[in-house]
C-alpha cells in the first residue's frame, strides 16, 4: 500500500507559517527520528502516551498529530489510544508495511497512512498537509450533514439527536424540559409578493433573532420551510417555557427591512412538554406541531399541548366518520387551451360540531397519526365514485371525464385498497379509467420499494395515476418517469409566483418541458389571478385549478356551477 497523498490541493490551511505539530511514540528514537524528517519550518513536540497526548492538546491548539509506530508492541491498541484522544485533530500514522494495520488506521479516524521504510522529509510534510486539508473538509461536510445551509441553524437530524438526549437526561436527572415548534405568519405573502431571495433574506434574519433572546442552553433548529424548532432544557416550570415562546414572538414581531420594503410578521407558537418518563421525541415533536397549529387557527400566538384536547379531537373525528360528519367538496380542472372540464378533484372537509367546517389540514395529519385515515380515504373513494356516477347521468359531465381523489401514503400501502376501488367504481357502475388517483413524491419517499409496488397493482386494476406537488424541492425526474403516472400536477406555490418571478417562470419551463418529454398532461394547482393563468398557458401547461375558475363547492354548488358552464 503506497502513500494515500495527492488527493487534491490542501484547502484554506495557510501552510506559510509553521505548523504546530506533535510526535507521539512510544519509541522515543523513532518519534525523534520522525521529528527530524519533519524539519525546522515546524514546530514539533514529542510526546509518550496518551496521557500526555491529552495533556498536550489541552494546553495548546495543534495542526496536526503525527503517530509513530515503529518499535510497537501493540501497534493497533496504539492507534485507537491515540485516536481516542484526539477530537478535531488530524492524525498522520506512519508504521510498518502492512495493509491491514493501515485500514484499521484509517477506519479508526486516521487522515492518512505511510510505510516507515519509505518515509522521507518531503512525503512526510505533504501528508501532514493534507491530512489537515481532509480534515477540514470532512468536518466542513460533517456540519453540513448536520446544520441548515441558508440559516446555519441545526437542522432536523441535529434536532433530533439532541432532542433524543435531552429525553434521555430527563429520565436519569428528572428536570422540565419542552419543545416549541414556530411557524411564521404571512411568509408566503413575502415569496409572493418580494420573491424567494427575501424569504431567504428574512428565514436568515429569523435565525439570528431567535439566537439572541434564548437562553445559552436553548437549542433552535429549522426544521423546514418558514418551521423552527426549540429545544428548553431545565426549565423551572411550564411558564418558563411560555416566557421563551413570548421572547421568540417579540423579537420575530419586530419589523424586517427586506429589499427596501419594511415588512412585519407574527408567529405561531406550540408548546409540548415531556410528562413522563415514557415520553418519546418524536412524540414531542407531533404534540408541540399539533399545538402549534392550534395557536395558528386561533390567529396567531401561543398554545400548549394538552393530551385530552388531542384525544377529544381524534374522538369527534372518529364519531365524524361514522355518523355523516364528514362531506366532500369538489373542485373542477380546466384545460388552459378552451376552458374545457378536463376532471374534478374531491376534498374532504369536516363538519365539527362547535368549530363548523375544518378545511384538510385541520384534521388530516391527526387522521394521518392515529390511523383513521385509510377508513377516511375509503369514505371518500365510494363517495366521489357516486358523485361522479350522477354527474354522468345528469349529463352534466363528458363521459370520458374522471374524478380524482388524493390518497394518503398509509392508504396506498394498504392491502386493502384494490377491493375498496373495485367496490367503489363497480356500486358506482362507473369504469375504473374515471377515477383518478393523486400521490405525492413525499408518500413515495417513505418506502419507495413498497410505493413502486402500490402503484403497478393499482395501474393493473386500470384506475388513472397521477404525480401531485410536483416540481416542489421533493420533486426528481426519476419520479417522473419511474412509474405508470397518467398526469403530473404542479407544485402550488411554484406555479403562483410563475407570473411574478421570471427565474422560477423560465425554471417551470423547464420542468413543463420535462412532463411533456414524458408524455404526461401538467396540470397547475392554486390558481388565483388571471396574470399567473397566461403565464402558465405561455410557458405551455396544459391545464389549471384555482379560486380564478372555481373554488372547492359542495356537490349541489358544483353542479350548478356545471350547468352554468354548459350553458344550460
Amino acid at each position: 500500500m503506497g502513500n494515500l497523498v495527492g488527493l487534491g490541493p490542501p484547502g484554506e490551511k495557510d501552510f506559510s507559517e509553521p505548523l504546530r505539530l506533535i510526535v507521539v511514540g512510544e519509541d522515543v528514537h523513532g518519534a525523534a527520528r520522525i521529528q527530524a524528517l519533519l524539519g525546522r519550518d515546524s514546530d514539533v513536540q514529542v510526546c509518550t502516551g496518551a496521557t500526555r497526548l491529552r495533556r498536550a492538546l489541552h494546553e495548546e491548539p495543534v495542526d496536526c498529530v503525527v503517530l509513530a509506530l515503529a518499535g510497537s508492541d501493540d501497534p493497533e491498541s496504539a492507534i485507537r489510544t491515540a485516536l481516542a484522544s484526539v477530537s478535531d485533530e488530524p492524525v498522520v500514522v506512519v508504521a510498518s508495511s502492512d495493509d491491514a494495520l493501515a485500514l484499521r488506521a484509517i477506519y479508526e479516524g486516521a487522515q492518512d497512512y505511510l510505510l516507515q521504510p519509505n518515509t522521507d522529509g518531503e512525503s512526510l510534510g505533504r501528508a501532514v498537509r493534507y491530512a489537515i486539508a481532509r480534515k477540514r473538509t470532512e468536518t466542513r461536510l460533517a456540519r453540513q450533514a448536520l446544520h441548515d445551509s441558508l440559516t446555519g441553524l441545526p437542522n432536523r437530524a441535529l434536532l433530533l439527536d439532541r432532542l433524543n438526549v435531552a429525553v434521555a437526561r430527563s429520565r436519569r436527572r428528572p428536570t422540565s424540559l419542552a419543545l416549541l415548534f414556530l411557524d411564521l405568519d404571512g411568509f408566503k405573502n413575502v415569496n409572493d409578493n418580494l420573491g424567494h431571495e427575501a424569504g431567504d433574506e428574512l428565514l436568515v434574519e429569523v435565525a439570528r433573532r431567535l439566537q439572541r433572546v434564548l437562553r445559552p442552553g436553548d437549542t433552535v433548529a429549522r426544521y423546514g420551510g418558514d418551521e423552527f424548532v426549540i429545544l428548553c432544557e431545565d426549565l423551572r416550570g411550564q411558564r418558563e417555557a411560555r416566557r421563551v415562546a413570548e421572547r421568540a414572538r417579540g423579537t420575530i414581531a419586530e419589523p424586517f427591512a427586506l429589499s427596501g420594503t419594511q415588512v412585519t410578521l407574527q408567529a405561531s407558537v406550540g408548546i409540548a412538554r415531556a410528562r413522563s418518563e415514557q415520553t418519546m421525541p418524536q412524540e414531542l415533536i407531533r404534540e408541540a406541531d399539533l399545538a402549534m397549529y392550534q395557536a395558528k387557527r386561533r390567529g396567531g400566538g401561543v398554545e400548549s399541548y394538552e393530551a385530552t384536547s388531542e384525544f377529544e379531537l381524534e374522538s369527534r373525528l372518529r364519531e365524524a366518520l361514522q355518523h355523516a360528519g364528514l362531506q366532500l367538496h369538489f373542485q373542477p380542472v380546466l384545460g388552459l387551451a378552451d376552458n374545457r372540464v378536463l376532471s374534478v378533484e374531491a376534498l374532504v372537509r369536516w363538519e365539527h360540531p362547535e368549530r363548523g367546517l375544518q378545511p384538510p389540514a385541520e384534521f388530516l395529519p391527526l387522521a394521518e397519526e392515529t390511523g383513521l385515515i385509510v377508513d377516511i380515504d375509503h369514505w371518500v373513494l365510494a363517495e366521489a365514485c357516486q358523485a361522479l356516477a350522477r354527474w354522468r347521468t345528469d349529463g352534466l359531465i363528458d363521459d370520458g371525464t374522471p374524478v380524482s381523489v388524493n390518497l394518503s401514503s398509509r392508504t396506498l400501502r394498504s392491502t386493502e385498497l384494490p377491493g375498496v376501488i373495485e367496490r367503489a367504481t363497480g356500486e358506482a357502475g362507473i369504469p375504473p379509467g374515471l377515477l383518478s388517483l393523486e400521490v405525492t413524491e413525499a408518500s413515495l419517499e417513505q418506502d419507495p420499494r413498497g410505493g413502486a409496488a402500490a402503484l403497478d397493482v393499482l395501474a393493473t386494476l386500470g384506475v388513472r395515476l397521477c404525480l401531485d406537488d410536483f416540481g416542489s424541492d421533493r420533486a426528481s425526474l426519476r419520479t417522473l418517469s419511474g412509474h405508470p403516472w397518467s398526469a403530473v400536477k404542479l407544485d402550488r406555490a411554484t406555479t403562483a409566483a410563475a407570473a411574478t418571478d421570471t427565474k422560477l417562470g423560465r425554471m417551470l419551463g423547464g420542468v413543463l418541458a420535462a412532463q411533456h418529454a414524458a408524455d404526461l398532461p401538467a396540470i397547475a394547482k392554486g390558481i388565483e389571478t388571471a396574470p399567473q393563468r397566461d403565464a402558465l398557458r405561455r410557458l405551455g401547461c396544459d391545464a389549471a385549478q384555482g379560486f380564478l375558475f372555481a373554488a372547492p363547492a359542495p356537490a349541489p354548488e358544483l353542479e350548478q356551477w356545471l350547468a352554468r358552464s354548459a350553458g344550460r
